[in-house]
């Protein structure tokens, strides 16, 4: 159920009114972009310039919000006025779906993350090797794996140091599958925790993939079955294992054709590739209310474009020119770029990720797989904290996130408006549903066909002569 008294103190904003609904129409959308230029989008895929995923994912975002998804139809019991909510496309190119599901993804997060300081990671890689990631986008699996050996190396050093004794001849370790993740198979290692998402993205839109990674302050020893706090990271040591386990998965990805860039790597940086690993400010509330600001930061671009809409200032469509802006991260400037709509599209489509490619994966007690080992973290986290944060509250706070971000809810939260509360005061009813999809696939050829016709609708008629 929705709360809607909260929202009856603002009545200057037109709360509980779904006809007078705003609209600007100067404002840019991203779907006036493709819309305009989605013969070069057709053009792309047929002579195999774009990856499949890219075509499909624009025609996705045309058809969101429209009526070749589906629509509810919802009815004022008192004065029959009618509301029709058109169903999503759910598409990782969508600006308005993939807001959901961002917050979907930090609203997951926060309720299993343990109520202590965490650390926010970021991997860089040298820019020689862009290039091989964008030639093969398998590569940027590589990532997650370099940040997770490294993690695990850096928090089990004696491990470390053991097996290199031991290896120092074969250089490989006795399990095969270990030296792909690294010491996944031994016992007694200290287990750590580790949420990642990959940016393929600078402010400037540029190709830089790198990875964020947010690591609790806290290590399980399973010797003695409990929790150890850890809050010192040797930078040092850190960057140049990041820079060693990265080079070894990309040469036995790669071969041998990547040993020139990896033996010039060495030389050009001696200190290793740049990790950045900022402590966690103190502010007041607790560690996992801190930890929230960083957590929608790094799910901010895990399903969504990789530039939000309102940056883009202008457009204008008789010149095919758009203007738009970023911030400079190193000079703190205020840029604004002025080119044509094709140049910012390419920009764009190469950050959208290829089909069933997770941008969020999750390692250590935070995987899935070791549930066991975060419960028993919890519990005696809230044994020494003298709190009661059960796997059921945990599991309970998640489902009230989820209601919050229905899409009821969202409107409300975000425009103080709801959407089904008619003019005069009384609540929609649920009427009738219409879905053009019964019996038939969302796939490319209904996409295709529904795009010509709505782009024929969209021509106007000429007058005759």
């Amino acid at each position: 159920m929705i709360d809607t008294n909260i929202y009856t103190q603002f009545p200057e904003y037109g709360a509980f009114t779904c006809d007078d609904v705003k609209y600007n129409p100067d404002k840019v959308h991203i779907k006036d972009l493709l819309y305009d230029h989605y013969n070069w989008f057709e053009e792309l895929d047929k002579t195999g310039k774009a990856r499949p995923c890219v075509l499909d994912n624009v025609q996705k975002t045309l058809l969101c919000n429209s009526v070749y998804l589906g629509f509810d139809i919802f009815e004022c019991p008192s004065c029959k006025n009618e509301m029709i909510i058109h169903k999503k496309c759910h598409s990782r190119f969508c600006p308005s779906c993939g807001v959901k599901v961002q917050r979907l993804l930090a609203a997951r997060v926060k309720t299993f993350c343990l109520d202590v300081n965490h650390r926010h990671f970021v991997f860089t890689i040298p820019e020689p090797y862009r290039y091989w990631f964008r030639k093969d986008r398998s590569a940027l699996n590589l990532l997650y794996v370099a940040a997770r050996n490294t993690l695990c190396k850096v928090l089990n050093e004696p491990i470390y140091r053991k097996e290199k004794r031991k290896r120092q001849k074969s250089g490989k370790l006795r399990n095969e599958k270990d030296n792909y993740y690294l010491y996944r198979n031994f016992k007694n290692q200290n287990v750590f925790g580790m949420i990642a998402t990959i940016h393929t993205f600078g402010r400037a839109l540029n190709w830089n993939p790198h990875i964020h990674a947010l690591v609790p302050e806290v290590i399980y020893d399973p010797k003695k079955k409990k929790y150890r706090r850890v809050t010192y990271f040797d930078f040092t040591n850190l960057r140049k294992t990041w820079m060693y386990e990265l080079n070894r998965l990309l040469i036995r990805h790669f071969g041998k054709k990547f040993y020139k860039i990896t033996n010039q790597s060495y030389i050009d940086q001696e200190n290793g590739y740049y990790v950045y690993a900022r402590q966690q400010e103190k502010r007041k509330g607790s560690a996992t209310d801190n930890v929230g600001a960083c957590v929608e930061y790094m799910m901010r671009y895990a399903a969504r474009p990789a530039m939000a809409e309102s940056r883009i200032l202008h457009y204008d469509k008789q010149n095919d020119i758009v203007e738009w802006y970023y911030d400079d991260h190193k000079t703190g400037e205020h840029v604004v770029v002025k080119e044509l709509t094709i140049e910012l599209l390419k920009k764009m489509i190469i950050h959208i990720p290829d089909d069933n490619f997770k941008t969020v994966r999750y390692y250590g007690f935070y995987n899935s797989k070791q549930s066991d080992i975060l419960d028993l973290l919890h519990e005696q986290l809230d044994d020494d904290k003298q709190k009661k944060n059960t796997k059921e509250k945990r599991a309970e706070l998640f489902r009230k996130a989820q209601r919050k971000h229905r899409w009821r809810t969202s409107v409300l939260d975000s425009f103080n408006r709801d959407m089904l509360r008619c003019k005069c005061g009384i609540e929609m009813k649920y009427i009738d549903s219409y879905n053009p999809l019964k019996g038939k696939t969302n796939d490319r050829y209904y996409r295709q066909h529904c795009i010509d016709e709505m782009r024929i609708l969209r021509i106007r008629r000429i007058p005759p002569a």
